[in-house]
């Protein structure tokens, strides 16, 4: 287990040569200033030029000649940059947080038949299953689908209400608390006797295949597979059909992890929606040099948190337009909400929820697709979470790697706000 996110790398074998700040399609920067500002960030200095324009995505460990991350460098400077501390509201969005959380809060609006399908979720699958689905935290709220998929059916369904594949909180908040938030969650697989564990969320597929080896220096028991690929081979090997083609032409939003996850699974990613019946059209930024929501670009700039937001979806619709396509579609349930709420400053376009079109696609009929949720969202989350904005600066709080759930949804709220 690593101690910090810079441990991941021997920072000796830099050679400082620049590349990932040159080509990173954010920065671009030219070589003097690339070589100036990896060697700020090296020495523990302010790295301006990075600071004001990171996008937070994963796209610079691509192009390190040296096989480092500059994705992780950065994000040590910029947490410590903040001295310890986060915006209050950010501490909302963590599951788990002994204040309270956007999630507990959200499963506690849910209905009670939905309720119960979240109890079953926490008993770990039969010994020696071979593939189990694991659904992560805003997967949950899609339960009664999940729950009921056609599709899934063969699949036992994963996914405790008290862990996180650590995502949040390694991107917003920092390593002690990435640290609490996956320790916790590895205790929990201890329980599981599985070949495979297919991943629901691809954020939750990027984060244990990827960060959790490769950052924190762990590996899991079993395999993992994401959701997307795993429909792919049930459809190859003639176990699934396509029942309802999807008859559209779109864009595929990538999220801000897909150059971590690799060639193979962006082209996976392409297969499954062409089988579907999607006509793909490719933005100019895609893969290895894809752009994000623009979500993770306000986790490097909290205090800049709408502006990063709103500036990183521009940047989506100038290249859907430049497309000549009006309809995206997106893979991150984070990038789904965060681009759906803002739809209305761009009303000629529409934004798809992969997961759900592909079940669809292969027989299921959806009664609560994460596109019906967003009301659903609103009303759990929302007037909390802008309550907390009166409150920028929140010393981080321990969360407990084991025993009761803080907040548990089970019971009433205890988040002040």
């Amino acid at each position: 287990m690593n101690k910090s996110y810079m441990d991941c790398c021997d920072w000796s074998k830099c050679t400082q040569c620049g590349e990932c700040l040159m080509k990173c399609p954010y920065l671009e920067l030219d070589k003097e200033d690339a070589v100036s500002e990896i060697k700020h960030l090296l020495a523990g200095e302010p790295a301006e030029l990075v600071f004001k324009k990171c996008a937070a995505c994963f796209d610079c460990n691509q192009f390190c000649p040296e096989g480092l991350r500059p994705h992780e460098l950065i994000l040590q400077r910029l947490i410590e940059k903040r001295n310890g501390k986060i915006p209050y509201f950010m501490t909302y969005l963590i599951n788990n947080m002994p204040t309270g959380s956007i999630m507990q809060d959200m499963y506690a609006r849910l209905k009670k038949e939905e309720k119960e399908i979240l109890i079953k979720w926490e008993k770990p699958p039969p010994a020696g299953t071979k593939d189990a689905l694991f659904i992560g935290c805003i997967g949950k709220v899609s339960c009664y689908d999940i729950e009921n998929s056609e599709v899934l059916k063969d699949l036992p369904k994963y996914g405790p209400s008290d862990i996180c594949c650590g995502e949040l909180a390694y991107r917003i908040v920092g390593w002690q608390c990435y640290t609490e938030t996956i320790e916790r969650t590895l205790k929990r697989f201890e329980e599981l006797d599985i070949e495979r564990m297919v991943c629901y969320c691809g954020s939750c597929y990027n984060y244990l295949s990827k960060i959790l080896p490769d950052v924190y220096g762990k590996k899991l028991s079993f395999k993992l597979i994401s959701l997307y690929e795993w429909l792919l081979e049930k459809y190859e090997k003639g176990e699934l059909e396509v029942k309802n083609p999807l008859n559209y032409k779109a864009a595929i939003s990538e999220s801000c992890y897909v150059s971590e996850l690799g060639p193979e699974f962006q082209s996976n990613l392409r297969k499954i929606y062409e089988v579907a019946g999607v006509e793909i059209v490719e933005l100019e930024h895609h893969g290895d040099k894809n752009f994000s929501c623009g979500v993770a670009s306000a986790t490097a700039r909290p205090e800049k948190l709408i502006r990063s937001i709103l500036g990183g979806q521009k940047i989506k619709y100038k290249e859907l337009k430049n497309a000549g396509i009006r309809r995206g579609i997106v893979n991150c349930p984070g990038c789904f909400i965060g681009l759906s709420l803002t739809r209305i400053m761009h009303l000629r376009h529409k934004w798809q929820y992969g997961m759900d079109d592909l079940l669809i696609a292969f027989g299921d009929k959806m009664k609560k697709p994460l596109r019906k949720r967003m009301g659903f969202l609103i009303r759990s989350a929302f007037t909390k979470l802008f309550k907390a904005f009166k409150k920028m600066e929140y010393p981080m709080p321990q969360i407990p790697i084991e025993g009761p759930v803080p907040n548990n949804w089970k019971e009433k709220s205890k988040w002040k706000g």
